[in-house]
């Protein structure tokens, strides 16, 4: 570029950062490169539209995309997709605060049982001895004397520990708590910090993180935060980001890295920060995670799960020092990243698996189903434990659907007709600004009841509809039921979000009923159902029954046990325990590829209708 031509300059609001450019450049990589937080679901491919913002300036025409995506209102209010609009000039760019990654619903609840209290960590004070012309051992000698005598021996201590003993115990009068994580020392602390001892578990999901701060001396939770999964910015689905990855190759692994890294430690600050907790005091972390987030999270390319066979680089647990991933806490505090079971049965199922205690129910038929982005399920019966993985997600997150988004401030969460009255839930109690997962089951089920949508899914033609709801089809290009109007801007459900609903609904089931056929046992022989995950846990589960989204279980008891994959992190967070029946869970599941099966295509043609 000549470099009398003038550069480019971009400012984001309500941010007010300004950013300048060299050259001409897509607005989707200008937002990636000013560090901005913005979702891309389809990676900014132009598919699903949902990359709205506002653009003043000098830019490129519409494309055709925009055209067929955005609505004539849009159009005239300067909206643009960011993956199709290119920088030509300075431009001004409004990043709508609906659509930041920011402000979802996260489910940061769990079940919640009692279970025993033994931390793997552990803190000892002690009183030393100091040194004199008779007593000349080492520091670290006279320490592990100390500690021989509490009944800790052949203690591992790496160099970076050692070289701060020497101040540490003459700056405190060689009074010390050491402390002692899976039979190593991993710090060393001036005074008695006893009661001062946490730890940190995390649930990596595709779309969204979710941590918990405990107390590792209580056993109490603390604290609990969830954000937008910053790697929303490649793409909602993981084969949107192992695309990316072949793209870039190294490079995109370490931007992905970076990515997750980025967001978990922004939990670290925000859940700090609430309980008034040094980071220091932080001393073990523990990650759940599908297995392409699990190998994303340490830097090991995943490419290989999304290509024939599905074969992942590790199944084994890792384990790891918080200063090899740059987390905001103890650089030495221990990071233990949950076991995989196979390619898309990630770590995250083990926790279910830990959660719930079907790895020790014998004889008896239990199924837990995990709904998120993706959904795993897991049946156990006659002392086996058989697991699978679904393309649930983009469907329930909101992503593909007309006017859907995620769960946050303004998206219908809940849809009820009675009396020929269409009434909606919207979170954050404002004005609607689109539909969410849960809303758009409660919507198909309760206009499927009234007739508006037949069992094929087909919403029916405005002249064979009951004169109540005839005002509310639209016979467009495509045809349309409206739900409600904001300000005389419509929120509708069309064709297509019900056919994407059926398909993503049938994945479920069909994973369901392939898992019962392996197993030999019918609907009404199962005990339990356990519904777990981010987007299960806010289901109106009658409403999923109706759309078949689950077969009926007319003997089990159904629960609604929120975020399980969470709760199997915080239980091997507090009892070394639980870390060793982690180790060993993957090893007693058997895993099903779905599409294997002989009869995956006819039940999964089956489970399509209503």
């Amino acid at each position: 570029m000549n470099s009398k031509e003038k550069k480019i300059e971009v400012t984001f609001f309500p941010y007010g950062k300004k950013v300048t450019f060299s050259h001409f450049l897509n607005l989707k990589k200008a937002i990636l490169k000013a560090g901005i937080p913005f979702s891309f679901p389809c990676g900014g491919k132009g598919i699903c539209g949902k990359c709205k913002v506002k653009v003043r300036g000098n830019v490129t025409p519409l494309t055709v995309i925009e055209k067929e995506k955005l609505s004539v209102r849009e159009i005239e209010e300067n909206y643009r997709l960011a993956c199709q609009t290119g920088l030509k000039g300075d431009t001004q760019v409004e990043i709508l605060l609906s659509d930041s990654v920011f402000s979802p619903q996260i489910l940061t609840t769990w079940k919640k049982e009692e279970f025993e209290v033994k931390s793997p960590v552990k803190k000892i004070y002690l009183s030393i001895k100091p040194p004199d012309i008779k007593d000349q051992i080492s520091d670290v000698s006279r320490i592990r004397r100390e500690l021989k005598k509490r009944g800790f021996d052949d203690l591992k201590i790496g160099i970076e520990v050692v070289k701060k003993i020497p101040s540490v115990l003459r700056e405190n009068e060689f009074k010390v708590t050491v402390v002692i994580d899976d039979n190593e020392i991993i710090c060393i602390e001036g005074k008695d910090t006893r009661k001062e001892s946490f730890g940190i578990a995390f649930d990596i999901g595709t779309t969204t993180i979710v941590g918990a701060l405990l107390d590792l001396t209580k056993g109490k939770v603390i604290a609990t935060k969830g954000i937008v999964n910053p790697q929303s910015v490649y793409g909602y689905d993981v084969i949107s980001r192992i695309s990316y990855i072949q793209q870039k190759g190294k490079k995109g692994i370490s931007e992905l890295q970076k990515a997750v890294i980025l967001g978990v430690n922004r939990l670290i600050d925000n859940l700090l920060k609430e309980a008034n907790i040094d980071k220091s005091k932080v001393y073990k972390i523990v990650f759940v995670g599908n297995t392409i987030m699990q190998h994303i999270l340490v830097g090991i390319d995943p490419v290989n799960i999304g290509l024939y066979p599905y074969v992942p680089v590790i199944q084994e647990f890792i384990k790891l020092k918080s200063f090899n991933l740059k987390l905001r806490v103890n650089p030495f505090a221990d990071v233990f990243v949950f076991p995989n079971i196979a390619g898309f049965i990630g770590g995250d199922t083990v926790g279910v698996i830990l959660s719930t205690g079907i790895h020790r129910a014998k004889g008896k038929n239990i199924l837990a189903v995990d709904l998120g982005t993706n959904g795993e399920i897991v049946l156990s019966s006659k002392g086996k434990i058989w697991a699978t993985s679904t393309a649930a997600g983009p469907a329930f997150e909101g992503v593909r659907i007309s006017q859907g988004m995620m769960a946050q401030k303004g998206a219908i969460e809940r849809v009820k007709i009675e009396d020929g009255r269409i009434f909606v839930k919207v979170v954050g109690d404002v004005e609607p600004e689109g539909i969410c997962g849960s809303g758009l089951i409660d919507a198909v089920a309760e206009l499927h009841k009234e007739g508006v949508i037949d069992d094929s899914g087909k919403i029916t033609p405005r002249d064979m509809q009951k004169d109540i709801w005839k005002e509310r089809v639209l016979e467009e290009e495509e045809r349309k039921f409206v739900l409600v109007e904001k300000n005389g801007y419509p929120i509708f459900i069309t064709q297509k979000d019900v056919r994407e609903l059926q398909l993503a609904k049938a994945a479920v089931s069909t994973g369901i009923k392939i898992l019962l056929k392996k197993t030999g046992i019918k609907p009404g022989d199962v005990q339990q159902v356990f519904i777990a995950g981010g987007f299960g846990s806010y289901l109106n589960l009658q409403n999923a029954c109706n759309i078949g989204l689950f077969p009926l279980f007319p003997r089990a008891e159904v629960k609604n046990i929120g975020n399980a994959a969470l709760h199997g992190a915080i239980k091997a967070l507090l009892s070394q325990r639980y870390i060793e029946e982690v180790k060993k869970i993957p090893y007693l599941v058997s895993s099903v590829e779905l599409a294997t099966h002989p009869e995956f295509q006819n039940v999964l043609a089956e489970s399509i209708r209503f």
